[in-house]
């Protein structure tokens, strides 16, 4: 069998250049060195393998332990429905190592044929087999254009082929560059309710970083897809494109905490510095900060880098100690609803706010809980954020937590990043907005998810510069919803739809049953008329959404409408519209009307809903009168705005 081709097991099919191991009809992603030594087993045709081979094949060149191995066996049992106890599958030989039970069967072509074979595994092969897919499933959806008729299964296929290609390679193909990845620090507390403080600690350890370093610091959310794998560190190196990993460990006993981290060098593998520290916890702020200034120290002597220089008038320790609290109860809260808002769940979202109001009430001076609660209030206005908040109800209290931040710290990056974003949402303060977002950027380049938003806002203004920030920002953070996402709205702006749903699959790979990438996923996936992968990916946003959640009755509204099903009425419609505040005809369909085109835009700018950003900024609606259109862009501010550029 040929390493990298799909293959049948018993009743599971193994897809290796996915990552993906299906069984009755359910799909499971395996981690990298999982799926290489079931490859491998599969490659000796039901022979035994060695565990010395094992680890010649698949850790070419490293020191790794049978325990490895082990959960390696283990994680393969539970995708193929196997169990050591009463072995099917994967069976182990005392002394020697594994064989697999059931005959493997090359697949040649499970799947649909897409006129394409799978990319090779090369460094260079599969990127240009990818830019090969996306110019046949091109010309195939351009085909369906031009001679129109029946040819879904044209555009169907094509894409489906593409999509299950494309993804397999993308975000791994970025080439290393001078930068730092900090992993989850691990739980050695003997108390799994202690997870939140260990993952906390990672976060603030690497939110000091990027601040005081002049090097690239890999955002959280990547960083963190790799919590509890016990993967090869330089092949994690890689798929994050750094050169240098920091991992740790956490111990809280009591009120003491003990750290200890190790700085790894990704092209060798080889601990270059390590550190071991042991505090009260009420020295736990110290502490972060003398962790990040001693890697800060060590990595940027090795790599030769001139230090960054802290923020004006305020050296480091100080600036620090303005971020965060005395009080080690709040300081708890924030951690806890610092890992719930970082979620891409709905309800966790939405009660985070509660741990942060917790924390001010026990320090009202607390600026990272104020940014924190504004941040977790603002989100909820957003689309695709599955809020059931009408975002006029929450910009506002945003607003004045982003402000009371500032108050406190006047050059708090997030809170200034954010408030500009929520002034234009709510406010249309543009100019004011796009001078914080730009301040933000300019004192924190390592928070991908504010550079996108930039590059985002500069794209849909159409300023010169929004492509660097949106691939600048996917480099810092490539497996991050947001920064997939507005890359992909970027797409959709240029007419690529196809390369929009690839991006937003990219995101599904890492967390298939988030709400924001199966809303997204779903959108594109309607645009493109693939209305069966958007009704799945709509069922899967429904399993985290709140009880009631309107913008996906919107898409599965939209979806009846294009299968010719029989949609509500018009006139319900409108009705649900008026009464829900809900906005969904911000552009033409078949309700659209000269008169409910202008009181869609009106109700929209009343609750703020933020569609509207892209239409105040793209060209008149064809129903929308021209007298109607200047009033609107001039309630808007747009038009100003767009005449003093």
């Amino acid at each position: 069998m040929i390493l990298g081709t799909d293959f049948r097991l018993g009743n599971c099919v193994v897809r290796p250049l996915r990552r993906v191991v299906e069984r009755d009809g359910v799909s499971v992603h395996l981690k990298p060195k999982s799926m290489s030594v079931l490859e491998h087993l599969a490659a000796s045709g039901g022979a035994p393998v060695s565990r010395n081979e094992l680890f010649d094949s698949v850790w070419p060149g490293g020191e790794v332990s049978d325990d490895t191995l082990t959960k390696c066996i283990a994680e393969l049992r539970k995708a193929l429905g196997d169990s050591a106890r009463e072995s099917q599958v994967i069976e182990t030989i005392p002394k020697l190592g594994f064989r697999l039970v059931p005959p493997v069967e090359p697949l040649a072509d499970d799947r649909p044929s897409t006129g394409t074979t799978e990319p090779p595994r090369g460094k260079w092969g599969g990127v240009q087999s990818a830019r090969m897919l996306l110019v046949v499933a091109v010309l195939v959806m351009v085909t369906s254009l031009i001679f129109p008729g029946p040819r879904l299964w044209l555009t169907e296929t094509g894409i489906t082929g593409l999509l299950s290609t494309v993804t397999a390679l993308s975000p791994r193909q970025l080439e290393p560059t001078p930068g730092i990845a900090v992993l989850p620090f691990i739980n050695l507390s003997g108390d799994p309710d202690n997870e939140y403080f260990s993952d906390g600690m990672s976060t603030e350890v690497l939110s000091t970083l990027g601040r005081i370093t002049s090097l690239p610091v890999i955002a959280r959310s990547s960083s963190f897809q790799f919590k509890s794998q016990s993967g090869d560190i330089r092949e994690i190196g890689r798929l994050l494109g750094v050169t240098h990993i920091l991992e740790g460990s956490v111990r809280k006993i009591n009120n003491s905490i003990r750290m200890t981290v190790h700085l790894i060098d990704v092209d060798t593998g080889a601990m270059v510095w390590s550190g071991a520290y042991q505090r009260e916890l009420t020295d736990v702020f110290a502490l972060q900060t003398e962790i990040a200034e001693d890697i800060v120290r060590n990595i940027e002597v090795i790599l030769g880098n001139a230090k960054a220089p802290a923020p004006a008038g305020l050296p480091p320790v100080d600036y620090m100690s303005l971020r965060n609290t005395t009080n080690l109860q709040a300081y708890d809260l924030y951690l806890k609803g610092l890992q719930m808002y970082t979620s891409d769940r709905p309800a966790l979202i939405e009660q985070s706010v509660g741990y942060f109001d917790r924390a001010i009430a026990l320090d009202n001076d607390y600026a990272d809980a104020w940014a924190a609660k504004g941040f977790a209030l603002g989100v909820q206005g957003w689309a695709g954020s599955g809020s059931s908040r009408i975002p006029a109800s929450v910009y506002p209290d945003a607003i004045a937590a982003f402000e009371r931040a500032l108050a406190i710290e006047p050059g708090h990056a997030f809170a200034t990043g954010w408030l500009g974003v929520t002034l234009m949402e709510n406010d249309f303060k543009w100019e004011e907005g796009m001078r914080l977002l730009e301040a933000s950027v300019a004192r924190n380049p390592n928070d991908a998810v504010l550079v996108s938003i930039y590059g985002f806002y500069m794209d849909l203004m159409h300023m010169e510069g929004a492509e660097e920030l949106l691939n600048r920002a996917y480099r810092l953070d490539p497996f991050n919803v947001e920064t997939i996402m507005n890359l992909a709205v970027r797409l959709s702006h240029e007419g690529r739809l196809l390369d929009a749903a690839v991006m937003m699959e990219t995101a599904l790979i890492q967390d298939p049953q988030g709400y924001a990438a199966n809303y997204y996923s779903a959108l594109f996936n309607i645009g493109l008329g693939r209305l069966d992968a958007a009704q799945k990916h709509i069922g899967k946003a429904r399993l985290v959404a709140n009880e009631v959640d309107l913008n996906l009755d919107v898409l599965e509204w939209l979806l009846a409408s294009l299968r010719g099903e029989a949609p509500l009425p018009c006139e319900t419609i409108w009705r649900r519209m008026q009464t829900e505040h809900l906005s969904i005809a911000l552009h033409p369909n078949e309700c659209s009307s000269e008169k409910n085109v202008v009181e869609v835009f009106d109700l929209a700018i009343r609750d703020r809903y933020p569609e509207l950003r892209s239409a105040l900024f793209g060209p008149k609606p064809p129903l929308m009168p021209e007298s109607e259109w200047q009033r609107i862009r001039q309630i808007t501010g747009v038009a100003q705005f767009q005449s003093t550029r």
